[in-house]
């Protein structure tokens, strides 16, 4: 009789442990196919410098760690793999553009297009960790993560923090 209690007990165990993992894997599964949740956010600051120099000293704000732009990017993700990343890119802004001639206007245009270029670069980093932290069901999360992570700063390593690509200002040139 004892016997017959145990075998049913270790039966009833083994079953709901079973039951368990299928609805875990199953919930996991569900969440890591539909993707990340991807959140971004652009952000400007002001600036109304009518010189290069004066801009220079208005677009490194101590906020952003003396760069001009910055993007900020959290990835987290939870026990059912929901994985989300929250970015946010800071820009400045120039408030008196207007008041720039037609070649120092060009001059801002053609900076400001190459920092969104290698913020949006850093921005995709994010979302390359974010969409294969999923697609690996967030095993080994944090060594994607710090892969990606890795590579934005190689990134700018290579760059120069963009300036090779084109990231510099000088109001006075075409």
């Amino acid at each position: 009789m004892r016997v017959r209690l145990i075998k049913r007990v270790f039966r009833f165990v083994v079953i709901a442990c079973l039951s368990s993992a299928l609805i875990w894997g199953l919930a996991i599964g569900y969440f890591a196919s539909r993707g990340p949740t991807l959140i971004k956010e652009v952000e400007f600051y002001d600036v109304d410098g009518l010189t290069t120099n004066v801009l220079k000293e208005q677009i490194r704000p101590v906020e952003l760690s003396g760069y001009s732009a910055l993007t900020y990017m959290t990835l987290t993700w939870n026990a059912l793999c929901q994985v989300e990343l929250h970015s946010t890119i800071t820009l400045p802004r120039h408030t008196r553009l207007q008041d720039l001639g037609e070649l120092q206007q060009k001059s801002w245009k053609r900076y400001l297009a190459a920092l969104r270029r290698h913020e949006y670069t850093h921005q995709y980093h994010g979302e390359r960790a974010a969409k294969e932290v999923a697609a690996n069901f967030c095993i080994g999360g944090h060594y994607i993560l710090g892969y990606w992570m890795a590579q934005t700063e190689i990134f700018d390593h290579k760059t120069r923090r963009g300036a090779k690509d084109g990231v510099r200002l000088d109001l006075w040139t075409q």
